[in-house]
């Protein structure tokens, strides 16, 4: 698998899924602001390891997208953790869609914590363009985890409440980031 990714957010999303994907063998960079255009026009893939607050402003700086794979881990939760500040007929994962139109965006990565993102793990992903989505899946394999195609764009809004579920399991309900949620078939 030869593809060219850029990491913006160097925190512990964007530090699990490189450790990952270097040692898979792939080429792996991290943008600084400084450094966002000029790789994210070198890559074939664009990770949004941000806050959501930031991922206007990384779409801004990143040049011409056009047929690009973004890989949106963001979720837009309020301060505080009370909840999400994009809900009902809309998302984060759309948002991000209509501000870069020509590229691929695919949600991934938002629906557990950065300690368990390997083996063991489910990795849900969504996106409009099958072949977007097919990359996407060899990336969260890559990753050690179990792919699983969660439909279109449109359903980053249950990704992102099922990330709230996790965040408020995890830190408000003291259970700790150290569970996953598993799509676990009946056969």
């Amino acid at each position: 698998m030869s593809m060219k990714i850029a990491i913006a957010g160097s925190g512990n999303i964007g530090k699990t899924l490189a450790r990952h994907w270097q040692a898979a063998g792939l080429d792996v960079q991290f943008t600084g602001r400084d450094r966002i255009l000029e790789l994210a026009s070198a890559s074939d893939v664009l990770v949004l390891s941000v806050p959501w607050e930031a991922a206007a402003d990384v779409l801004s700086k990143a040049g011409d997208l056009t047929g690009k794979i973004i890989i949106d881990c963001t979720n837009p939760v309020l301060p505080a953790l009370e909840g999400l500040s994009v809900t009902g007929h809309d998302s984060a994962g759309e948002q991000i869609q209509r501000l870069a139109p020509n590229a691929h965006v695919v949600k991934c990565f938002n629906t557990l914590g950065w300690a368990m993102i390997g083996p063991g793990a489910d990795g849900f992903y969504c996106g409009d363009d099958a072949e977007a989505k097919q990359k996407v899946a060899t990336l969260v394999a890559a990753a050690g985890m179990r792919p699983i195609d969660a439909g279109p764009i449109r359903n980053a809004r249950y990704l992102e409440a099922m990330a709230m579920l996790w965040i408020d399991l995890a830190i408000k309900r003291g259970r700790g980031a150290t569970f996953t949620f598993r799509l676990q078939d009946a056969s």
